[in-house]
């Protein structure tokens, strides 16, 4: 018997379709002015990971934003079970799960005033991982021009409007690095281009500062939470580079990359040897987590 083939649809307001048949407006205050929330989620073997805590961040922002949920909790996340199936994703292999919210309708630039119902859209794609090597050797990261402005409500938002991001990621780019930490306007660390950033001194976890003008993770929260079961000392700051760079180890979590160690930072190495005792502990804490709460070995 061979594989089973896989059907690439997505779900679009509430239909699975063929991907390349699926179609938003260009009306859509989405496309008009970056009006739109998303949540990544990584599924293990067809079981997403903690797709009630991206739901429930989801639902904050809608409340934020204005938007009237295009449908409840439950419904959606039924949706994403159906899409991993539809797609053949349901196992072995891992998934990516992107869940997209449109602001729907423009009525114009009037504010958040919007003359129809929300859209939603969700993909779902094999998801082979990052290469183990960078697992092995870490990754590098510069220190961008481009600042998070923690006075913006859109900080704290996983928003469509991404170009900060991306400009930071490809500035990053251009130096030869793998991405970028990005600043507050106050000079204070804030994040990765699209992940959370730690840092290690003698044994002691610090992490910025949730005023720092960021989206604190879904994976940020569960390593908050091994940290407290390890007995390991996990403290928010507001600090700036000096910090950073005088880490003995530094990693980035996200929901796809999980624990990623780093081992440069502005072409300064991070600490003895990558990944630190500490960051390679707690990935492999991290894992043994993803395995418990989904039911399986890790």
């Amino acid at each position: 018997m061979g594989q089973k083939k896989r059907v690439e649809k997505v779900f679009i307001n509430g239909d699975l379709v063929p991907a390349g048949e699926a179609r938003i407006p260009v009306l859509d205050r989405a496309v008009l002015y970056g009006d739109g929330l998303f949540e990544t989620v990584r599924a293990y073997r067809g079981h997403p990971f903690r797709l009630e805590r991206h739901l429930e961040r989801l639902e904050e922002g809608c409340r934020l934003l204005r938007f009237e949920p295009p449908r409840s909790g439950e419904e959606i996340k039924d949706a994403v079970m159906s899409l991993l199936e539809e797609n053949g994703l349901e196992g072995p292999g891992d998934a990516y799960v992107r869940i997209t919210v449109t602001g729907g309708p423009s009525a114009g630039p009037n504010g958040l005033l919007r003359s129809g119902p929300t859209g939603l859209f969700m993909i779902a794609q094999p998801y082979d991982g990052y290469p183990e090597g960078m697992y092995r050797e870490g990754v590098s990261l510069v220190i961008s021009g481009i600042r998070r402005n923690s006075s913006s409500p859109l900080s704290s938002l996983k928003s469509s409007n991404y170009l900060d991001s991306l400009i930071a990621r490809q500035e990053a780019l251009d130096q030869g690095a793998d991405d970028a930490v990005m600043l507050t306007t106050a000079g204070n660390l804030a994040e990765a281009t699209s992940s959370n950033l730690f840092m290690v001194r003698e044994g002691n976890v610090f992490t910025p500062d949730i005023g720092c003008g960021f989206l604190p993770g879904v994976t940020r929260e569960a390593i908050i939470e091994l940290c407290g079961e390890l007995g390991i000392t996990c403290t928010p700051v507001m600090a700036g580079t000096d910090v950073l760079l005088s880490a003995d180890e530094a990693f980035i979590t996200n929901s796809l990359m999980e624990v990623m160690p780093v081992k440069r930072i502005a072409r300064k190495q991070v600490g003895k040897a990558c990944p630190g005792r500490l960051t390679a502990r707690l990935a492999k804490a991290y894992r043994e987590l993803v395995a418990r709460e989904l039911g399986f070995q890790a």
